[in-house]
């Protein structure tokens, strides 16, 4: 598709990029930074933009194994490494 025709080479769909920089702690030589997407486990679990995921339901889905198949919301998903890994970054974020 040619540039400036549809979406081809556009950043609209793209999620933004946000960095979290963590406080030093004890014996760190610096402050710890977290890159991460914004919405990408929504977008993972076909979640609506205006849809939002409670505590319970991010800690049910942490129990899962890897590999296993589950249900979320009327939607049937395989949990991932990756998906773990962004649900266990969301439960956290919550806490804040």
């Amino acid at each position: 598709m040619p540039k400036g025709k549809g979406t081809y080479g556009s950043k609209r769909g793209r999620p933004k990029k946000e960095t979290i920089v963590l406080k030093k702690s004890k014996g760190a030589k610096e402050d710890g930074k977290i890159t991460f997407k914004e919405g990408t486990l929504r977008r993972q679990l076909k979640l609506k933009s205006g849809e939002k995921f409670t505590k319970k339901e991010l800690a049910g889905l942490k129990k899962k194994e890897i590999g296993t198949k589950f249900m979320f919301r009327g939607k049937e998903f395989k949990m991932t490494k990756l998906m773990k890994q962004r649900i266990s970054l969301g439960l956290t974020l919550m806490k804040f």
